[in-house]
């Protein structure tokens, strides 16, 4: 007994050496989305409870290197936070709604504003990645708000797909991701053979493209994974057998492993077009060989002969009850006079008469109106976007895209929209899918009011502008154009079975989906309604390419008429197989139909 309490004792002993990082080793760096810069923000459940933080660690750059301590900043005015762990998991697992990590655990104690331990034994990170985390509890509830006590956990504003992984003991009991506060504030201590002084890597866009015979400026981003600073880089881009080089300064700095920068390069002209391989190879850092095993990173550089047209998305949230509303029509109509039928915009009406049932569910969720937004990706201000508008056209399309729509019945009920799109090269697992908005122009009433701010706010020059500024507040039956009246998906999603997920290139594919108006109670001009075909990217919801058409007469449905039409004024002639053989009524059988036996109103004809 004496002796298994010594034991504990000495481990105990041991422990507590090990509890706080020491000065680096050269072979030993930070890992972290946080990487010691930025501001910290606080957040909290404002309950007493127990709080498990936890970072996971998916960089396969990571794979076979050392964790061997974990660094967490603390809010220092959480007096009332206290039993300290960090840990590492493979697998987020709770008994009995309590955090067990399955690797290692061990107490920390802050020091005010760290709270840091290096492990007894280091750990090799395996393929499968692994989870880097802390314990707290904070011990009492507080009424007071603003309270550091409330909020003990620190974190960085930065994307991460998983956001912040968290678990508590009232509030989360099982392990969620939230999203919307950015990423843990956890720094990973790691070291091994395989931490370099010199070692970086190039992250390179999926796909580049360019015309052939022109080359292509490009942005990359440099990563530094070595305990160095950098100063200098030399670069090589090797493309259709060719390998240029390059030397350039560049300055960032070490200590935390992934730290990045950006660095513009040109790739090369190629005189064919196709698809080709570019290889981007970091050679040598501050002088000396590039010590990264990824220091070559590839990337696919299409040459074309013919660059697809892209024309942007422009979408716009609006409201007649909305007073500054006007500066965003006045913005749209602009546009569009000066693009002409390059221009598609789209028109969402909120919480007016023009609202739509799926309208919770739009592709945006503004935060006020008027609001605009360009391919999903910007919001701008139209009335001076020409600029923007012209920028985003210039980015080459992955595909061209048109559309039809026909009406699909003669009550003119049901539109059928047909998009083809046509792709600039082979895409394998591809993220693009098609979607459809339905919209009306010219549609009005004369009991409708739009509120209109700009009244009498003086000239401003601008045509478009000032055709508000000169009316009255409110306008009454105003014409409004591009108002969306249906959408295929909600959110304006692509529809999964639009285009195959491996797609050839030149290759035309076809998809329909089908509108239905049976139920429009708005004043609208069926012969001023048009069908847009919008191409996503599905991994990052950014409209790539569009097109509008506008809804006419079937190519079907004229052909029916003009059957109908034919036979009306046609004798009733049937062959021996009971077709009916059409044979206008000023003319003679024999003088119209091919060689063959007929029956004419029960009587045989034979035409020799």
């Amino acid at each position: 007994m004496l002796m298994k309490k010594t034991l504990l004792r000495m481990m105990a002993f041991f422990l507590a050496l090990t509890a706080a990082l020491t000065v680096w080793a050269d072979n030993e760096i930070y890992y972290g989305i946080y990487q010691g810069t930025g501001t910290l923000s606080e957040y909290g459940t404002k309950k007493a409870e127990t709080y498990d933080i936890a970072l996971h660690l998916t960089d396969p750059t990571l794979v076979g290197m050392e964790i061997r301590g974990i660094r967490i900043p603390v809010n220092p005015n959480a007096a009332n936070a206290k039993d300290f762990k960090v840990w590492l998991t493979k697998e987020l697992t709770l008994e009995s709604g309590k955090n067990v990590p399955d690797i290692v655990s061990m107490e920390v104690t802050p020091d005010g504003k760290w709270a840091e331990g290096r492990l007894a034994e280091p750990y090799t990170i395996g393929e499968g990645g692994v989870y880097a985390g802390y314990t707290l509890t904070v011990s009492l509830d507080s009424s007071l708000d603003p309270d550091p006590n409330r909020t003990p956990v620190m974190t960085v504003a930065t994307e991460n797909p998983e956001g912040l992984l968290i678990h508590t003991s009232r509030t989360y009991r099982k392990w969620v991701g939230l999203s919307d506060l950015g990423s843990p504030a956890i720094l990973v201590l790691i070291g091994g053979e395989k931490v370099k002084e010199n070692a970086a890597s190039f992250t390179v866009p999926d796909n580049l493209y360019t015309t052939i015979g022109k080359s292509i400026s490009t942005t990359l981003t440099l990563v530094n994974h070595g305990t160095a600073a950098i100063k200098k880089i030399d670069y090589e881009i090797e493309l259709a057998g060719n390998t240029t080089s390059k030397s350039v300064s560049k300055s960032l700095a070490g200590g935390y492993y992934g730290r990045s920068t950006t660095l513009s390069v040109t790739v090369p002209a190629v005189a064919e077009a196709g698809s080709y391989t570019a290889k981007f190879r970091i050679t040598q850092i501050n002088g000396v060989k590039n010590e990264d095993p990824m220091a070559e990173t590839e990337a696919i550089v299409v040459y074309l002969s013919e660059v697809p047209i892209h024309k942007p998305l422009v979408e716009e949230y609006t409201g007649t009850w909305c007073q500054y509303c006007p500066r965003a029509l006045a913005g749209m109509e602009k546009m569009s006079d000066k693009n002409g039928d390059n221009f598609v915009g789209v028109a969402y009406h909120v919480q007016d008469e023009m609202e739509f049932t799926a309208s919770t569910y739009l592709p945006a969720n503004p935060s006020g109106l008027p609001s605009v937004f360009i391919d999903r990706v910007k919001d701008f201000a139209p009335i001076s976007g020409q600029t923007e508008w012209e920028k985003r056209g210039k980015i080459i399309a992955p595909a061209n895209i048109s559309v039809i729509g026909e009406w699909a019945d003669e009550a003119k009920t049901i539109i059928k929209a047909t998009s083809t799109t046509t792709f600039i090269r082979d895409f394998s697992n591809s993220p693009y899918r098609v979607g459809y908005i339905l919209i009306a122009n010219d549609v009005h009433s004369a009991s409708w009011k739009q509120s209109n701010a700009l009244s009498g706010s003086g000239t401003t020059g601008d045509a478009y502008l000032d055709k508000f500024t000169k009316a009255g507040n409110p306008i009454w039956d105003l014409h409004y154009n591009e108002v969306a009246l249906d959408q295929s998906a909600q959110y304006g999603a692509g529809l999964a079975e639009s285009l195959p997920k491996d797609q050839l290139g030149n290759t035309p594919y076809e998809h329909s989906y089908t509108f239905s108006i049976a139920g429009n109670t708005l004043p609208i001009d069926k012969n001023k309604l048009e069908v847009i075909a919008v191409l996503i990217d599905t991994t990052t919801g950014e409209v790539v390419n569009c097109n509008k058409g506008h809804v006419t007469e079937a190519t079907g449905i004229e052909e029916v008429k003009n059957e109908e039409l034919r036979m009306k004024n046609s004798q009733s002639i049937y062959d021996l197989s009971g077709r009916r053989a059409s044979v206008p009524s000023a003319f003679s059988v024999s003088s119209v139909l091919p060689k063959g036996v007929y029956i004419n109103n029960g009587k045989k004809v034979v035409v020799k």
